[in-house]
C-alpha cells in the first residue's frame, strides 16, 4: 500500500495585504452552501442583547455576567488583522429566543427553549443565516450573500456551575469566549490550544494563532497589523484524494510576530479533492502535518462533511509530516 502523500507549497507575503484563497479557509468557518458564514457589518447594526437575570442559574463570583460577556466580545474584536465591531444593545427580559425581537441577538442564562442534553453541554449558540442573496434579513432589508448571519443567540446551561471570577465552577469567560467565536461564524477547531477547540479547559481566554487566522479571514483588516501568507497543497492516499484530513502548520522557530496572542499551529480540513489552503500564517518557518480527525475531535464536532454532501470525513490513514 502506498503511504499517505502530503504535498505543500508555501507562500509568505511581503506586502501588507491579505491573501484571499477560496474555497478553503483557516480552521474553520461555519458554512452555508460551502460559503463561510459571517455577518455583514454594513447591512444593519450588529448588537448583542443580554438578559442579565441569573435567577435559577448556578453562577458565583465577583464579576457581573455583563462584564464577563463584554470582556469576551472584546477578545474577538481586538484580534490582530481583524476589522470587527459590535455594540451592546438594550438588555432583554426574554427567556426564549423565539420570543425576543428579531433584531435582538439574545444572550441568556435562563432560557427555557434550549435542550442541552445534560450538564456536559455548557452552552449552545444558534445562528440563523441566509441561504442566498435577496432573502429577508429580518431587519427590514435583504441578505447580501449566502451565509450572511442575520441572527445569533447564545444560551448558557442553567444546570452548570459557572464562575465569573473568585467563585467556583467552570470559568464563564472561557465558555463565553468560545461561544462568541460561533456567534461570529467560526466552527470548532482541532487545534487543542485554540479557543474554538470543542472541549473547555478550566480557564482559557486569550486567542490562539488558529483563532486569529479564522476570525481575520471572516473580517479582514486592511492593511493588516501583520502581513500573512498561506500554505497550500493536497493530501492523497494510494493516489486518491483524502477528504477531511486535518492539516496544520506548526512554527519551527521561537518567533512571535503576533503580540498578546498564544502561539499555536494553524489548521484547516481538506476539501473533497484533497486540497487544502492554510491561511493567516505570519512570516515564519513551518512544518506541516496531516492527521485523521479521529479523536479527541471527530467528525461529529464539525459540520464539514455535510456541507460537501459527504457522510463523514475520511480517517483511514495515519499522520504524516511534510
Amino acid at each position: 500500500m502506498k503511504p499517505l502523500a502530503l504535498t505543500a507549497t508555501a507562500l509568505l507575503l511581503i506586502a501588507a495585504s491579505i491573501l484571499y484563497v477560496a474555497p478553503a479557509y483557516s480552521f474553520l468557518p461555519l458554512l452555508t452552501s460551502s460559503k463561510p458564514d459571517h455577518w455583514s457589518l454594513t447591512a444593519f447594526p450588529v448588537q448583542w442583547d443580554l438578559n442579565p437575570s441569573t435567577k435559577g442559574a448556578k453562577i458565583t463570583g465577583d464579576r457581573s455576567v455583563a462584564d464577563v460577556i463584554q470582556a469576551s466580545f472584546n477578545t474577538w474584536t481586538s484580534a490582530p488583522n481583524t476589522d470587527l465591531t459590535i455594540a451592546r444593545g438594550p438588555d432583554s427580559n426574554a427567556n426564549k429566543g423565539s420570543s425576543a425581537p428579531s433584531a435582538d441577538n439574545l444572550i441568556c442564562f435562563i432560557c427555557t427553549d434550549v435542550s442541552f442534553g445534560g450538564d456536559e453541554t455548557l452552552a449552545i449558540t444558534v445562528t440563523t443565516t441566509a441561504d442566498s442573496a435577496g432573502q429577508s434579513d429580518g431587519h427590514g432589508g435583504t441578505a447580501q450573500f449566502a451565509g450572511q448571519i442575520i441572527r445569533a443567540d447564545i444560551a448558557f446551561n442553567p444546570g452548570v456551575q459557572f464562575d465569573t471570577g473568585g467563585g467556583s465552577g467552570q470559568d464563564l469567560q472561557t465558555v463565553a469566549t468560545h461561544e462568541i467565536g460561533h456567534f461570529f461564524g467560526l466552527d470548532h477547531s482541532a487545534i487543542t490550544r485554540a479557543i474554538m477547540y470543542p472541549f473547555a479547559p478550566n480557564q482559557l481566554t486569550i486567542l490562539s494563532y488558529d483563532d486569529v487566522a479564522g476570525i481575520s479571514s471572516l473580517y479582514p483588516k486592511s492593511p493588516p497589523d501583520v502581513a500573512t501568507g498561506a500554505i497550500s497543497g493536497k493530501v492523497t492516499l494510494n493516489g486518491s484524494p483524502v477528504f477531511g484530513a486535518h492539516v496544520f502548520a506548526n512554527s519551527t522557530t521561537s518567533a512571535t510576530p503576533f503580540s498578546n496572542v498564544r502561539k499555536t499551529p494553524i489548521g484547516t480540513l481538506t476539501l473533497p479533492d484533497g486540497s487544502y489552503t492554510i491561511t493567516g500564517l505570519p512570516p515564519d518557518s513551518y512544518g506541516v502535518l496531516a492527521e485523521p480527525l479521529d479523536l479527541p475531535v471527530s467528525d461529529s464536532d464539525v459540520g464539514w462533511a455535510s456541507e460537501f454532501n459527504k457522510s463523514a470525513v475520511q480517517t483511514n490513514f495515519t499522520s504524516r509530516w511534510h
